[in-house]
């Protein structure tokens, strides 16, 4: 895989998991400031972070709204998205979260009366801390003795737990990683008469090319037994994976998708797992079709035809007998089966829509709705109720009719569930060119029951890049689902920047992510919410004004090959911004902002990727040297075949043509790429955060050149033995260089600082905003009048701020910055 989740989301790469109980974290040495050490306290002004230092007759002084916002015309920059449900008489619980720009936050909502009312779920750890960012609950079950949600995080999956849907607890990754591997993927889960059982694949490549079963049995939902797949394979070889489960009275059925005939196979077992016997379904398919559920007396199988689907029933997983033909007008396919002890309900792709079916026997069944409904209130303004992870929210009218067809609205029913007399259907909806969550509520008639989730939490702002230049400081990101540019003079006070000619607006959600100044001009870049991905490109003469450059040729996508901008600099020779072109690393260059071509690799693969051999540039600097970005690849050909990321650099004289450097993974290191990157004079530092261990490791790593980027040396970032730690930015300082990152689990801030690039000092500030519960972290740094600035953010599950941090840099030559 490549370091985002198809090729959108610019913070992954550093998981959030169990926190580190505080009074066991060792704190390093404080570093020098001035020629003295001082400790670090932090104030708090309208919810805005800024550090300073304990004594300082000088400490900062903030606004009460640091960084303002216009009026919200988008998704006040969240969507919330909705992917499981699952239900026990007539409580329902619905899980997804909020895909706000800061960062990914679970949410559970919980029903007590059929999904006419939710409330939002308490979510903590294991500690009883707040969850941290990050985490994506998919698979929800209910049984007689607690609730279960499965789901992932970069590096691994996440399991919760809750004794009744009110109240969710995180289980540790310790318990998870047992019997949860990286390379491993969780397709469903269900509660089984004895306990949970959840299926899925694995992949020893990564790739799941050669993808194979695995079953995980659970008593209590918190301890997990994985058994592998060698009892389950194809009888005819081939890949295999495993995708529904289901049981009826001591049986537990599952169900798989093999890569070769018969598509469809199933599997039978009596004894909790221990042993499985191979059974079929009556009928053939050409192609995987197959769906399965239970109610509290009867096993369904509805398998799909040419213009109907054919529903087989069983009391007992052996005995098959046909019961019932599934026909609506305009069939398709059926999207989900579910059951509860007295019900089962199938959504049908139709070519009007997703229609809703329901019986109570398998043997016949009653129209009972669409699978669209009303926007849930307190959703995002311009979408039905949020959207799947990554994708863009527009900016249309709340009011958007959501009783329009699935087909006119491209409704994505991703879990359904039986709940009373009602169905309840979670997933994604876009209508108008909009994305948003999927909640509809529907009775056993099929009319709609209107339903609603409490407000979104958090501040809905972001600030991802800071540059200076010309007294003129400049931070953009995004606010209320738009871009947002703020202006300082110091760094301590910002201005909002108005935009007069609507260039941070557009279809869909809109965020800068980078930003440049140069001898033509300032320079931002981010990402425009229209599908496929494209670039949002502004340009301005004083840091106030900014104009939209991104309708030149260059910056159109062919195809669907999404272009997505991540790093931008200025240089003697020009500006140029570094991305993502599809499975290949993306560059444009211009000489004076006003005309744009895209860049050309040196060699025939040193831009161009394939699924299997994918690049990627994360960020980019510039000098006498020419250009240089950090990114990575993905080598299918590294460890015997496994698919990992490799650390990679490009360097180019003029920024139009570039060369490919692969630099060598570090001992100890399954692989790792690099996301930041910059210079002083020759001197170049890029870092990044290695995966190690059996793949739920994280270590911060990088790569120091004193050429201008024509060799390359490891460089030690050092932190406790034994501490998980990841780079969240990279900069130059007059003094030298900082690394920031996080420690720990959740993060707190860790900087590491460095006169010369090669030898590296790290300090942990504590406080507010730098450590604590939630996951801190520095993003992008500058230097304004001796004084080096940081933003980034401090989030949990609950909730985010934007953090600013200044401090004043050493006036000791021997001191690093």
């Amino acid at each position: 895989m490549p370091p985002t989740t198809e090729l959108t989301d610019p913070d992954v790469g550093y998981p959030a998991t169990d926190p580190m109980p505080h009074a066991r974290q060792k704190r390093f040495r404080s570093l020098l400031i001035g020629g003295t050490s001082v400790a670090l306290a932090v104030i708090v002004a309208g919810g805005v972070l800024v550090a300073s230092r304990q004594g300082d007759e000088q400490a900062a002084e903030l606004a009460g709204s640091l960084f303002a916002a216009g009026t919200a015309s988008g998704a006040n920059g969240r969507q919330l998205e909705l992917n499981g449900a699952a239900a026990t008489g007539t409580t329902v619980v619905v899980a997804g979260g909020e895909d706000a720009d800061s960062g990914y936050r679970t949410e559970f909502f919980l029903s007590k009366d059929a999904g006419r009312t939710f409330a939002r779920a308490q979510v903590r750890t294991a500690k009883g801390e707040p969850p941290v960012a990050g985490e994506i609950p998919r698979y929800l079950a209910a049984g007689p003795t607690g609730w279960v949600a499965l789901g992932d995080r970069v590096g691994g999956s996440v399991v919760w737990t809750s004794p009744d849907g009110a109240t969710w607890t995180r289980q540790p990754d310790a318990t998870a990683s047992l019997a949860f591997g990286p390379r491993d993927r969780v397709a469903d889960v269900a509660w089984t008469g004895k306990g949970f059982t959840a299926v899925g694949q694995t992949s020893d490549k990564g790739d799941f090319t050669d993808a194979a079963p695995v079953v995980w049995l659970s008593a209590d939902g918190r301890s997990w037994e994985r058994r592998a797949g060698w009892r389950l394979h194809p009888p005819t070889g081939g890949t295999l994976a495993l995708t529904d489960v289901a049981s009826v009275k001591d049986a537990i059925v599952v169900r798989g998708e093999s890569s070769t005939e018969p598509y469809d196979i199933t599997w039978r077992s009596t004894d909790a797992g221990e042993t499985w016997q191979a059974f079929a379904v009556p009928g053939e398919s050409d192609e995987p079709e197959l769906s399965f559920a239970a109610t509290s007396a009867t096993m369904l199988a509805v398998r799909r035809n040419d213009s109907d689907a054919t529903t087989y029933t069983s009391p007992d997983g052996v005995r098959w007998t046909t019961a019932a033909k599934i026909e609506v007008p305009g069939f398709r396919r059926v999207l989900r089966l579910t059951a509860a002890s007295g019900a089962a309900v199938a959504a049908i792709e139709t070519d009007s829509g997703v229609q809703l079916v329901r019986t109570t026997d398998g043997r016949s069944w009653q129209p009972a709705g669409t699978a669209t409904g009303p926007a849930p209130t307190g959703a995002p303004t311009g979408s039905p109720a949020g959207s799947p992870s990554g994708s863009p929210s527009g900016a249309a009218d709340e009011t958007s009719s959501a009783a329009s067809s699935a087909a006119s609205s491209g409704a994505e029913v991703r879990d359904a569930v039986v709940a009373g007399d009602n169905t309840v259907v979670v997933g994604a909806d876009a209508a108008d060119g909009t994305t948003g969550a999927l909640l509809a509520v529907r009775d056993k008639a099929g009319k709609d029951v209107p339903a609603g989730l409490p407000e979104t939490t958090g501040s809905g702002k972001v600030v991802d890049a800071l540059g200076a230049a010309d007294g003129r400081v400049v931070a953009v990101g995004g606010a209320n689902g738009e871009a947002a540019v703020w202006t300082s003079a110091d760094g301590a006070g910002w201005q909002h920047v108005q935009d007069k000619n609507k260039a941070l607006t557009g279809q869909g959600r809109q965020r800068l992510t980078g930003v440049a100044p140069g001898f033509a001009g300032w320079l931002a870049v981010g990402s425009s919410g229209r599908a496929p991905g494209h670039p949002l490109v502004v340009t301005s003469a004083d840091g106030e004004s900014w104009r939209r450059a991104d309708g030149a040729p260059a910056f159109q996508p062919e195809g669907k090959n999404p272009l997505i901008p991540r790093g931008v600099s200025a240089g003697p020779d020009g500006y140029v911004i570094v991305g993502e072109d599809g499975y290949g690393a993306g560059t444009w260059w211009s000489p004076d902002l006003k005309t744009w071509e895209r860049g050309a690799p040196a060699g025939a693969d040193n831009l161009v990727g394939t699924p299997t051999t994918r690049r990627w540039m994360q960020s980019v600097t510039s000098g006498l040297f020419g250009f240089v970005a950090a990114g990575g690849v993905t080598d299918p050909n590294a460890y015997g075949g496994v698919f990992v990321r490799r650390p990679t650099v490009w360097i180019s004289p003029d920024g139009r043509k570039w060369s490919l450097v692969r630099l060598p993974i570090p001992a100890g290191v399954n692989e790792g790429w690099l996301p930041y990157i910059a210079s002083n004079d020759d001197v170049l530092v890029t870092a990044g955060t290695a995966v190690t261990g059996n793949g739920t490791g994280t270590s911060a790593f990088g790569y120091a050149s004193l050429d201008g980027g024509r060799s390359w040396q490891p460089i030690s970032l050092p932190v406790v033995a034994g501490e998980q730690s990841s780079v969240t930015a990279v900069a130059a300082t007059p003094e030298g260089f900082v690394v920031a990152g996080t420690v720990g689990r959740p993060g707190d801030v860790v900087l590491w600082t460095s006169a010369d690039g090669r030898s590296w000092q790290p300090e942990q500030p504590r406080g507010t905003g730098m450590s604590g519960p939630g996951d801190q972290r520095l993003t992008s740094f500058t230097t304004v009048d001796g004084t080096l600035v940081g933003v980034g953010s401090t989030a949990t599950g609950h909730g985010d701020e934007p953090t600013v941090w200044r401090r004043p840099l050493s006036t000791d030559a021997s001191a690093t910055p």
